[in-house]
Parts: C-alpha cells; structure tokens; sequence
C-alpha cells in the first residue's frame, strides 16, 4: 500500500478527523513504534538508528476530537521529521521526505491502526 491508497483506505473504512481521539492517537504511536523497530531489525529500513520521537504536536476540539497531529520520526542525522500528519486541512501525510523503503513501515502502522480501530467502534 502507498500513501495515496492509505489515505483512501481511511476514508473507505469511514473514518474521519471528528472519530480520532487522544487515546486514539496513542494507539498509533505504540503502532508506528512498533513496525519502526520491526522494520530496524530486518534492515528493510535505510538506516539501524531510525525512532519515534516523543514529540507529539496536536489540537484537539473541545469534545475531544482531533482538528490536528503531528507525529515525528528521529535519527542519527536529523530529529523530528514528519512519520504521520494529519493537517488541519484533511490531508494525512506520510514522510514527505522519505523514499518508499523508509515510509512503507509507517503506512504498514497506520493501516494496522485503521483496522484496530474499526474494530473497537
């Protein structure tokens, strides 16, 4: 799965911002945590450094729901590039700055999550 068929998946299972909570957002950080290091262990990533950063940038509405997130991604050489955002506009961005190898993990997570949460409402 790439970016774009991520981004529809979300749609197709009916999610939206307004269904995304804190705790919601915790899930996918365990996740992409997860199929980071996963992916580390197997080298299938560029680098043996990469992380999550503890770095969580978001806004939520005043019932609880989600208006913004971004999650970060850290190594060796740089910190706090972007894993997961999910823009104010709608848009849900995968690693704008990596290349497939480097983002598939990610995507892998996030879709997890979408099921995982499926699941639970």
């Amino acid at each position: 799965m790439n970016s774009e068929t991520a981004r529809q998946y979300f749609i197709e299972k009916g999610f939206k911002y307004e269904d995304i909570t804190e705790g919601d957002i915790c899930i996918l950080y365990m996740l992409l945590n997860k199929h980071i290091k996963r992916a580390v262990k197997a080298k299938s990533m560029s680098t043996d450094s990469m992380r999550m950063s503890q770095k969580i940038d978001s806004k939520y509405r005043t019932n609880g729901t989600l208006k913004s997130c971004y999650l970060y991604i850290n190594c060796h050489y740089f910190t706090q590039r972007e894993a997961i955002s999910f823009n104010l506009d709608g848009f849900i961005g995968f690693a704008g700055w990596a290349d497939s190898s480097n983002r598939q993990p990610i995507i892998d997570a996030f879709v997890e999550w979408i099921d995982h949460m499926k699941e639970f409402r």
